[in-house]
């Protein structure tokens, strides 16, 4: 997962609405991580304020963040672990997972648990999902395709009771009119609206919602005892 997406994740990206709500919410605070932060785009921008960790499971995608924070001038530590059992050597201030990280655990308990345990006392936990009726409604039984810059990717949705497995076919360039095709699979888990509230008050959070449909936004804190 992610050995050829990592590398065209940014080439396709749309308008990153998330990057701007994850600034937002964590404005005035301290040190903090970025949990899943992929080619890196949330970690940057929060380290214009911030001091920042950046955090993910694929090597992939933090040798591109790296190369990236490198040419920003910022040196951002970045970290290979899992976000269900992440562990920091600081209580943070905030911890971000934006872009349908929680979408892609299975059990979004865990990493509430672990990020509630990283968390200073009023520090606050910021993260996306794509809705239920995003997954199921327009992801599931469609095929998206585009092109850019000659690169084309193919992109294939097979939905399943809990979750929706995605292929993308890629046709990459290789010389001569001839392309080369590779293929990365991922699987995101559907999670109601009401399963990760109930997951984030069995941690202990309190927290707000702001509903756009298709993607529901999430600030969660960990009070003061």
């Amino acid at each position: 997962m992610y050995e050829v997406l990592a590398h065209y994740y940014d080439l396709f990206s749309v308008k990153q609405d998330w990057i701007e709500f994850a600034v937002r919410a964590v404005k005035g605070k301290g040190k903090g991580a970025d949990v899943g932060c992929g080619t890196g785009n949330v970690a940057l921008a929060l380290s214009q304020e911030h001091e920042v960790v950046a955090i993910d499971s694929s090597r992939e995608m933090l040798s591109i963040a790296s190369e990236k924070f490198l040419k920003a001038g910022k040196k951002i530590p970045v970290v290979l672990q899992k976000a269900e059992n992440f562990k920091l050597n600081f209580k943070a201030e905030f911890i971000t997972a934006m872009c349908d990280v929680v979408n892609y655990i299975k059990e979004p308990l865990k990493f509430f648990k672990a990020a509630y345990d990283n968390l200073k006392e009023g520090g606050s936990l910021v993260f996306d999902i794509s809705s239920e009726y995003k997954l199921k409604s327009i992801i599931s039984n469609n095929t998206f395709s585009e092109t850019r810059d000659e690169v084309t990717y193919i992109w294939e949705n097979f939905p399943h009771k809990d979750h929706v497995d995605m292929t993308v076919t890629f046709f990459i360039p290789a010389g001569n009119g001839l392309f080369k095709k590779a293929v990365d699979v991922q699987r995101q888990y559907i999670h109601s609206s009401k399963k990760i509230q109930d997951a984030l008050e069995e941690c202990g959070f309190s927290f707000k919602t702001r509903d756009k449909s298709d993607r529901i936004y999430f600030v969660a804190r960990k009070d003061t005892k």
